[in-house]
């Protein structure tokens, strides 16, 4: 039997191409993505796909409903393949690929079809396997007073980067874990970065720290090391820069770093600006 009343709906206009932009998170992953990007490369995708599998599934449970299957004209093939193929090119955009393939096979199927009570469950498994797979990808939000730390090349400023370049690794990870809220993580990172640092300062001052890992003990020695200087402005900034690693060792609260220690996301904060006002006015003296 010929078809009956069934939805209208225009043919899409719109012309599959393999080369559609990615999705930003899979172009650039482990980057930090703007909601508004998010919504650029996938609102229109999924209100698409809603759409067309809407109308699709529509037409094809009158045709169950009803108890009677209505043919597919020719053009009813060409308005609903257009849109599976639209459907394919979204889940091409959006990185879903067993989707794709699902789409892909929909598309096969719904050229040999005669009846759109034929493509009852196809559609649903199709709807179903997009949203399914969907629910795989995952994103972390970050606030946006932290994400200004993430990626940070030069978190503790050009001059600190060009006294210290050992420190890059340490220090971009310091901030990525701040922004990414891990507190002890971040500590961890500046601790090593406060090593270099206190080694460099012994090292001018001609103290040498083989294998002493008590703070207290090392600013002892690096206070009887000022003490011996002449007094001239150069002495003067030791002695800040002296007591600027006293004030982080007070942010550590503890001699010595222990394994069980566990920092909040405050005090983290807190020891990167301590930590880069020591390492600024060291990178001036050494």
């Amino acid at each position: 039997m010929e078809d009956c009343a069934l939805l209208e709906i225009e043919s899409p206009t719109f012309a599959p191409s393999l080369d559609t932009p990615r999705q930003p998170w899979i172009s650039s992953p482990y980057s930090l993505i703007s909601w508004w990007d998010m919504e650029r490369f996938s609102a229109s995708a999924f209100f698409d796909i809603a759409t067309q599998l809407s109308i699709m599934s529509e037409n094809a449970d009158r045709d169950r409903r009803g108890g009677i299957q209505f043919s597919i004209t020719p053009e009813q093939r060409q308005t609903f393949l257009a849109s599976l193929r639209r459907i394919e090119v979204e889940c091409r955009k959006l990185d879903l690929k067993v989707s794709l393939h699902a789409a892909s096979e929909a598309i096969i199927t719904f050229e040999k079809s005669k009846y759109f009570g034929d493509l009852g469950n196809g559609t649903e498994q199709l709807r179903n396997t997009i949203e399914w797979e969907m629910r795989s990808f995952l994103f972390f939000h970050v606030p946006s007073k932290q994400a200004d730390f993430y990626a940070q090349s030069e978190l503790f400023g050009a001059d600190v980067n060009a006294r210290f370049p050992s420190i890059q690794f340490d220090m971009i990870e310091a901030g990525d874990c701040f922004a990414m809220g891990r507190g002890t993580a971040c500590v961890f990172h500046l601790m090593r970065i406060m090593e270099v640092g206190v080694q460099e300062f012994g090292k001018k001052l001609g103290v040498t720290f083989v294998d002493q890992k008590n703070w207290q003990n090392i600013l002892d020695e690096i206070n009887k090391a000022i003490k011996a200087l002449p007094k001239d402005p150069t002495t003067v900034e030791m002695s800040q820069v002296a007591a600027n690693l006293y004030a982080v060792k007070l942010a550590w609260r503890n001699e010595v770093m222990h394994p069980n220690d566990k920092y909040t996301l405050e005090e983290a904060g807190d020891l990167i600006r301590l930590v880069k006002v020591f390492m600024g006015q060291l990178a001036t003296v050494v």
